[in-house]
């Protein structure tokens, strides 16, 4: 307390002088009856300044913390993109060395339009040689046959010559045969009718008492004879005349037809051989027409392949040749890389949290530095990775990924034109701003620009979409 009272308190320092906003005074009427407002009180701007920071920083976290709980509201474009193109290969189907290149490189060609001319003189012939060998064997095939058909025809017309000489002797024949036996038959009937006569009388004569009963008896018995020698003569007469009408119809019975129906039966086998050499020389002529439209294919085969027009499949640009005129290529080589606007895509760069709003079909928003307007597209495919063989299917390598991104490859609905050059101080500080390497920019096609894709959605459509 002494030390108190020896040594009193340092007095206050100095405060600065506070401006605050005094309260208007009421209104006091002066002499002349009017009113006197109270001029308003300045603040410093360092007092300001410190307020609206401290606001700022506020507005800043809750913006973070809005960002964080919902990304799909507030993330709507890709952090990297860039206009690419898939890679068209000009193959070789065959082993060859280049001999002409119709398309120079940077030039555009059509569908169906030749691009080079592979020569291959030491293309595979054995096809070819293995259907000649088919062709002639075939043709002396058809010429053996030919000419035993030949031979098989002059046999056969004189088989049916000497057929027709023994037909005419044997119907000869058989004619003076059954002449012989209608006179016999005639004779037989005669003596029968005179013996009957003989036997008419003789029983008369033994009725009158004039000869006996063994007389007339005998008479009969005669006559007997007689009618049985008729009955064997009008036997052989019809066999006769059965064997006539047999051979006339073809039909070789009796043993005068024994030549005949040896000629006929030989006639008959060199039909049936005939015919059955007819109809191998159809199928032969058959076979041999079948075997030359393969060998003429296989000609035109060999003659396309020995000097082989590459043609394209879909329009596009030579983007680089990788074999010259003169190089030797392999059976499936690479000949040149082209490209077609009408595919053009861009790789972008996305969060993996909006992949739900990314599925196949998606509507987006490119814009392409150089253009004024943002064009039109669709997602077309989602690659969480993007392995080099995946991109070597492209011709701009992608742009780098992290861990929380996914790769999405967008359709543009029109295809994109040739595009202003963009000066290369621009593409640099692109490039720079990114963090990664400068794509190879292409003057067609857009094909290394980067590029800025967003989703085709409204805040208030992505906030309703992710609530629920």
């Amino acid at each position: 307390m002494a030390d108190q009272r020896n040594n009193p308190p340092p007095p206050p320092s100095p405060q600065p002088p506070r401006h605050t906003l005094a309260p208007a005074s009421p209104r006091q009427p002066h002499g002349d009856g009017l009113v006197q407002r109270q001029q308003p009180v300045t603040v410093p701007l360092w007092h300001i300044v410190p307020r609206m920071a401290g606001y700022g920083v506020v507005l800043f976290i809750v913006w973070a913390v809005l960002t964080i709980m919902f990304p799909n509201v507030f993330t709507r474009s890709s952090e990297r993109a860039v206009i690419n193109s898939p890679v068209s290969l000009v193959t070789s189907p065959v082993e060859g060395i280049v001999m002409q290149q119709k398309v120079a490189a940077g030039q555009s060609f059509t569908a169906n339009q030749p691009l080079m001319v592979v020569q291959n003189p030491n293309i595979d012939r054995s096809l070819l040689v293995e259907l000649t060998g088919k062709k002639l064997d075939t043709q002396q095939r058809y010429d053996s046959a030919r000419a035993r058909l030949e031979s098989n025809r002059r046999l056969m017309g004189a088989t049916e010559q000497d057929l027709q000489r023994y037909n005419s002797a044997a119907q000869r024949e058989h004619a003076t045969r059954v002449r012989a036996l209608q006179a016999r038959l005639a004779s037989a009937t005669a003596q029968e009718d005179q013996q009957q006569e003989i036997v008419n009388r003789n029983q008369n004569m033994q009725w009158a008492g004039a000869v006996s009963e063994a007389y007339t008896n005998a008479s009969r018995y005669q006559l007997s004879m007689l009618t049985n020698a008729k009955a064997a003569a009008k036997a052989e007469l019809d066999s006769a005349v059965g064997e006539s009408e047999a051979s006339r119809n073809k039909v070789y019975a009796s043993s005068a037809d024994g030549p005949s129906a040896s000629l006929a039966q030989r006639r008959q086998a060199l039909s049936a051989e005939a015919t059955q050499l007819t109809a191998e020389l159809e199928q032969l002529e058959a076979y041999g027409k079948s075997v030359d439209e393969l060998l003429a294919t296989e000609q035109q085969r060999i003659d396309r392949l020995s000097n082989l027009e590459i043609r394209a499949t879909e329009p596009g640009i030579i983007e680089d040749l990788i074999a010259q005129p003169g190089m030797r290529v392999a059976a499936g080589a690479t000949l040149a890389r082209a490209s077609n606007c009408a595919q053009t895509r861009v790789v972008a760069v996305f969060p993996r949290s909006l992949s739900d709003n990314l599925l196949p079909g998606a509507r987006l928003n490119v814009h392409v530095d150089g253009l004024p307007a943002a064009l039109p597209a669709s997602v077309a495919e989602i690659l969480p990775r993007a392995p080099d063989g995946d991109q070597a299917r492209y011709f701009v390598p992608f742009p780098p990924i992290e861990k929380n991104e996914i790769y999405v490859i967008a359709k543009l609905d029109r295809p994109l034109g040739k595009l202003p050059e963009k000066p290369n101080a621009a593409a640099s500080a692109a490039t720079a701003s990114a963090g990664g390497t400068a794509p190879a920019t292409s003057g067609h096609c857009g094909m290394g620009r980067w590029a800025r894709v967003t989703l085709d959605q409204s805040w208030l459509g992505q906030l309703r979409a992710t609530l629920t």
